[in-house]
Order: structure tokens, then C-alpha cells, then sequence
């Protein structure tokens, strides 16, 4: 009997884990994103990969800190999509929401806004950044991409994140989810040294 309560009280838990944590509004736009979306790369992967996975025409990377949290994302999305590679960036042992709990291995930090380096593809056309290091990781990807290519930020409301603005233009956005393309008149010295400023800037 206890076993009829609790095995679909868990499969709802882990159903709303892998859904995208936006509101209404936010999550309507993501979505008219990424059906318009042929190659897709994010940094922070779960319920917004899921989505991807139902969305987006052909080619889905990601990097995340926990590799756990990647195995489970990977086994919610199922083998019916080939064209999916999640990876995991060791930036040493991980706690909720894949913050590192020390700074025992602070060197790797930077390797996490420079996987999208690493996945042998460039032509994405959208990308999200919802994990760690996210100013760098948004810096990272714009320096990277097409130049119209459209790079989203979630949690936009916190202040330090808004440096990204000096080189990006902002085409969409609702609640705190914004969309930007690269601006023309980019100063590529000091994006560089905002870039590495923020290289092991957890947040």
C-alpha cells in the first residue's frame, strides 16, 4: 500500500525537476526560441535541455558541474535522440545547483566557460546560460558564435550579471529571462578582460 503512495509521489518529484523553472511568460518565450533553433548549446543542463530535446531540430550540446545530475538528465531524455552530448566539467566536488563546495580546485574553474570551446561544432544558433560562472560563460559564447547568434540569461534581475550589456544588445526578454546578439562595436581588449576577470566567479 505505502509502495502505491510513494512511487508516484516520486515520479511527480522527479517529473517537475525536469521541467524548465521559468514562469508562464518566461518559459513561452523559450520555447518560440528554441522551435526556431536548428543547433542548440547551454551551460547549466535539466529541465530545460528536456525541452530542447522535444524542440530543437538537430544538434543539442551542454556542460554541466555534477555528473550525476547529467546521468539523470540524460536518462529522463531517453536514447531516442542521437544528436545530444551533455558534458561534465570537473570543477571538483559539487553540491545543489552544481556550486562547487570549496575552492580546493579553483585552477578548473575556467574550464567551465570554455567548454563550448571543446565540442568540435561553432554554428549554434542559440545558447542559454542558466548554470555557474555565467557572466564568463556568456562572454565565452559571444565570443565564440555566429554573430547572430541568440545567447539567453536567466535570473537577469541580479545586477552584476548586467556587464554583459557593454557587448551585447538585448532583442527579447520577459520576467528574467533576456535574449541578446552580439553588438558591432565590441571593444575585443576589455570583453577579453571582463572575460578573464570572471573566468572563477561562481555566479
Amino acid at each position: 500500500m505505502l509502495q502505491n503512495i510513494v512511487r508516484p509521489l516520486a515520479t511527480t518529484y522527479w517529473r517537475r525537476r525536469f521541467k524548465p523553472r521559468m514562469e508562464r511568460r518566461e518559459l513561452d518565450l523559450f520555447q518560440r526560441f528554441l522551435a526556431r533553433s536548428s543547433a542548440y548549446f547551454e551551460f547549466g543542463t535539466g529541465g530545460s535541455t528536456c525541452l530542447a530535446a522535444k524542440l530543437v531540430k538537430s544538434t543539442i550540446h551542454g556542460v554541466d558541474s555534477d555528473p550525476a545530475w547529467v546521468a539523470n538528465v540524460l536518462r529522463e531524455i531517453g536514447p531516442s535522440r542521437k544528436d545530444i552530448c551533455l558534458r561534465t566539467v570537473d570543477i571538483g566536488p559539487v553540491g545543489d545547483w552544481g556550486y562547487p563546495v570549496d575552492t580546493a580546485k579553483l585552477p578548473l574553474f575556467g574550464n567551465y566557460s570554455k567548454a563550448i570551446l571543446h565540442t568540435g561544432f561553432r554554428d549554434y544558433d542559440l545558447c542559454l546560460v542558466d548554470g555557474r560562472f555565467r557572466v564568463a560563460c556568456f562572454l565565452q559564447a559571444l565570443t565564440y558564435l555566429p554573430q547572430d547568434a541568440a545567447i539567453a540569461i536567466h535570473d537577469y534581475i541580479r545586477p552584476y550579471y548586467w556587464v554583459i550589456e557593454d557587448f551585447a544588445r538585448p532583442v527579447a526578454g520577459v520576467g528574467e529571462l533576456r535574449f541578446f546578439v552580439r553588438r558591432p562595436d565590441v571593444d575585443e581588449d576589455r570583453l577579453g578582460e571582463v572575460l578573464a576577470a570572471h573566468r572563477t566567479v561562481v555566479e
